[in-house]
């Protein structure tokens, strides 16, 4: 198979689109979000059914394994003024863990068309939040420290690293998106890649396809989650201190 052929045999980063107020949409991913966020959801409500002051149940521990993890990260890094950090940081952990584990389920039909795909793997949501934690960030920032501190502090040490930090923070949302992007979007590639081997291999393709969507959902998807939300507790950090 010549390598343009095998360029057209394997559809990387297709999607089921559809149309909105002229703009185009990803329907799976979008499906997937909803998915993601209904998951949540419900666990949510059970782990209030079932919340209990004395023994706790598996979820519970589990939650407030995740929760208390958090808090010590933050008071860490912020010490206690920090901690109104820590809901959002929860939030972005299970939800992004949530939508990269989607890609572990078969909801794949001919054509290679995943149903339930990782929305983390399109550019799109991660590029969202992204904008949604940097926005929150510079909002804290000056909330915190007043517009004059804010202003003030692209300009520090002197005035020639004006253009330094204006480029650090304009990075830092593209670099947050993409870092969780590139991983998952690598992963997904790596399954299409998997079911365009040829036959004659020592494992069925089913078998490597099953085995590499466990690796990455069990070690792949937990780290980016867990990084995401670091670097969003460490640039809330920057923004409680004042850029100190």
């Amino acid at each position: 198979m010549t390598p343009s052929l095998l360029a057209i045999s394997v559809p990387v980063g297709d999607h089921i689109y559809g149309k909105l107020f002229g703009f185009t949409i990803n329907i799976d991913d979008l499906v997937s979000v909803g998915v993601a966020g209904l998951v949540i959801v419900a666990l949510g409500l059970v782990l209030r059914a079932k919340a209990t002051a004395g023994v706790p149940g598996k979820l519970q521990l589990a939650f407030e394994t995740i929760v208390g993890a958090v808090e010590n990260q933050v008071r860490s890094t912020m010490g206690e003024r920090g901690l109104f950090v820590v809901p959002l940081a929860v939030t972005l952990f299970l939800f992004i863990l949530i939508s990269n584990w989607l890609e572990m389920f078969p909801t794949t039909y001919p054509g290679h068309h995943q149903i339930l795909p990782a929305p983390t793997g399109d550019i799109n949501l991660p590029a969202a939040m992204a904008i949604l934690v940097i926005v929150l960030v510079h909002v804290t920032w000056i909330a915190k420290s007043g517009f004059k501190s804010y202003i003030g502090h692209y300009f520090k040490p002197n005035l020639a690293f004006f253009p330094i930090n204006l480029v650090e923070e304009i990075a830092k949302p593209l670099t947050l998106a993409l870092r969780l992007f590139g991983n998952i979007f690598a992963g997904s590639i790596m399954l299409v890649l998997i079911a365009d081997l040829p036959a004659k291999l020592v494992l069925p393709i089913p078998v490597l396809d099953f085995v590499w969507k466990l690796f990455d959902g069990l070690f792949v998807g937990p780290v980016q989650a867990f990084i995401f939300s670091l670097l969003t507790i460490l640039y809330f950090d920057a923004a409680v201190a004042g850029g100190h």
